[in-house]
């Protein structure tokens, strides 16, 4: 048997499902017991969007025939969806509340995320 150009295809979407679960387990704390942080709650979402925009690209990087930019808008789409989702969860939260401007701060989170992984991918691959 041939060994595999993508050895453990299951590690970057078992990966990618964690860190939306860990989304998901944040957005369920009621908003009276969410913790005092020195930066905004925007820079917060940027930040984990942009975590999970990688993760998503190279879970789409590690399928079978994928390509660059197939898997920057499949990684995009599917999280630019999550955020919509996560938004919308948020609202039936107590003390929380559903906010598109969350939701573009997820999706630049999520569009960048992917691109900076795309781009990695070109130079890890160069000579």
């Amino acid at each position: 048997m041939a060994p595999s150009a993508h050895p453990h295809p299951r590690g970057p979407a078992l990966l990618s499902l964690a860190f939306a679960g860990m989304i998901l387990g944040a957005s369920s704390v009621p908003g009276m017991r969410l913790p005092h942080v020195p930066v905004s709650f925007a820079t917060i979402h940027f930040f984990v969007y942009l975590i999970f925009g990688c993760l998503l690209m190279w879970w789409r990087m590690s399928a079978p025939r994928s390509t660059r930019a197939g898997s920057l808008v499949q990684a995009s789409f599917m999280g630019s969806i999550y955020g919509l989702l996560d938004e919308t969860y948020q609202s039936v939260i107590p003390g929380r509340m559903s906010d598109p401007v969350d939701w573009v701060v997820d999706v630049a989170g999520i569009v960048i995320g992917s691109s900076l992984a795309a781009l990695l991918s070109l130079w890890a691959r160069r000579p």
